[in-house]
């Protein structure tokens, strides 16, 4: 079926919603009373539930953990699975990223891509199916949640707690298009080791984010040095030196990107690690360097860990540190990990803890997520690759796996879809997150058509 027309008639309401919701920083905060993952979240759950009923449709709010918006009749549901919360804003913007300006033909904030405006989007194309008054045979359910860049707590909630109808067919808008039929395992964790010297060092501000900048204090006396080693290191435009009460302080900057697609990124913690690991530094400063450099160096893959593994479905395993920390006298890393599918993330953990034991670190695992995998001929998966190929005419792309980690795993048939098309630029995660304004307009067109056809 023909959508375009109706969409073309949505696009301004929807860019103006997109932009309202970035407005709100929905980054997970201190828990509070009714507000589990802080006011943020909270705000952007009753924000996007009120879009919903001003569309004309049911919502229902579980104490600020998820919420729903469902529209249609029928025994059989599907679902769509995304989220309101967001990760931090970091450093680098040209622009507000709490402000959903629309400009230059974009619509420009935290959350345009991952996960706002998918979402809207995603209602959106409800709308247009209700107005039309076509008839379908499924229900249609958006399950929204508030801390899947975190724990997961919502939907451990919403599964356990509240225990709610399943879909039958469901997908979430998290990713990219095509469809994603294979997610890889995630494991985060942190290592930590004591301190007693007062070290400086900093970068990062998430375990699933590829650090765009990162800082060390060094002693005077090193300057001359440390200027040398820049001066001779690969790329010197990435260090700056800065001078504050009587340190040196080593600014490293790295291109930021999503832990799931870290080969697109340049870290910045590995690369000022690099760069220490070749001056003279004593003490625990120089253990911490030592450490960082025998175990992760500049590796995309765990080599230096010892964890590089790889299958046929799913690729190879991920690392990344995503955070650096000294303070209240212990260091702590921060470190993402994915997992191809036929591996057990358990076994990965394991090796991991053992490695790091004999350097007097000590491991604690922040989450763990199993791997997805649908079959590639499944109904779901083929419904959704052809209204992806319906409306873009794109025959050349293909089924793929991620080292994403989507709500899709938390429920049976379901798979990731959308929205970050082929040719589209992808900042998720990263500063100057955008949104172009001729993409949502084919994001609508996919999005109503994939709907249409998996509840028909």
């Amino acid at each position: 079926m023909d959508f375009r027309s109706k969409a073309d008639a949505y696009l301004d309401a929807l860019a103006k919603d997109i932009s309202a919701l970035c407005r709100i920083n929905s980054v997970e905060g201190e828990a509070k009373p009714g507000m589990p993952f802080g006011e943020g979240p909270a705000k952007a759950l009753e924000e996007a539930l009120r879009m919903g009923r001003e569309l004309g449709f049911k919502t229902e709010n579980f104490d600020n953990y998820v919420g729903h918006i469902e529209f249609g009749e029928g025994e059989e549901m599907v679902g769509i699975l995304g989220h309101v919360d967001v990760v931090p804003a970091g450093e680098g913007w040209e622009r507000d990223p709490w402000g959903g300006e629309i400009a230059d033909g974009r619509i420009w904030g935290r959350g345009t891509l991952d996960d706002k405006g998918p979402v809207l989007t995603c209602l959106y194309a409800m709308k247009i199916l209700k107005d039309m008054n076509i008839p379908l045979k499924r229900r249609v359910r958006i399950i929204l949640g508030t801390n899947e860049e975190t724990n997961w707590g919502c939907m451990d909630y919403y599964l356990n707690k509240v225990k709610p109808e399943l879909p039958t067919l469901a997908f979430s808008p998290d990713s990219e298009f095509p469809v994603t039929y294979a997610e890889l395992g995630m494991l985060q964790y942190t290592l930590t080791r004591p301190l007693t010297e007062d070290l400086e060092i900093e970068g990062g501000n998430a375990f699933n984010a590829v650090p765009s900048i990162a800082k060390v204090a060094l002693p005077a006396e090193l300057g001359e040095t440390l200027k040398k080693e820049i001066s001779e290191s690969e790329d010197p435009s990435i260090y700056s030196v800065e001078e504050k009460d009587g340190k040196q302080i080593l600014v490293t900057r790295g291109v930021g990107a999503h832990a799931a697609h870290l080969q697109e990124g340049k870290n910045a913690v590995s690369y000022m690690m690099e760069l220490l690991g070749r001056l003279p530094l004593t003490g625990e400063l120089a253990e911490v360097v030592n450490f960082y450099n025998e175990h992760f160096g500049t590796c995309l893959y765990g080599e230096k860990m010892g964890i590089a593994v790889s299958d046929e479905v799913s690729g190879p395993l991920t690392l990344n540190v995503g955070m650096i920390s000294s303070k209240d006298g212990k260091l702590v890393l921060s470190c993402d990990s994915r997992i191809p599918v036929s591996i057990q993330v358990s076994d990965i953990e394991a090796k991991v803890n053992e490695r790091i034991a004999k350097a007097g670190y000590t491991m604690e695992v922040a989450s763990i997520e199993q791997p997805l995998y649908v079959a590639k001929d499944s109904e779901l998966v083929q419904t959704l690759m052809n209204a992806y190929k319906t409306v873009t005419g794109d025959t050349q792309s293909q089924p793929m796996a991620s080292g994403g980690a989507t709500y899709s795993r938390t429920m049976k048939n379901c798979v990731a879809f959308g929205c970050l098309l082929p040719d589209q630029v992808d900042t998720m995660h990263q500063a100057n997150e955008s949104l172009e304004l001729d993409k949502l307009k084919i994001w609508l067109e996919v999005m109503t058509e994939a709907i249409y056809q998996l509840a028909k």
